[in-house]
């Protein structure tokens, strides 16, 4: 059930290459944005996936 706490481990990993004169600052905010809502993503896709795996136990 939702109602109990389940560990989760969700982790991104990127690898860029950088070209000279980027700005490195606003490529890591650009990266940091993109890596935080892709493990967002993740994590609702679990809590929806346990959410309806729930619902078929409670039929």
């Amino acid at each position: 059930m939702l109602q109990q706490y389940e560990p989760i481990d969700v982790h991104e990993s990127v690898t860029v290459q950088l070209e000279e004169g980027d700005d490195l600052e606003g490529v890591s905010a650009e990266l940091d944005t993109v890596i935080r809502e892709n493990v967002e993503r993740r994590v609702l896709k679990r809590v929806l996936q346990k959410k309806m795996e729930d619902e078929k136990d409670d039929d």
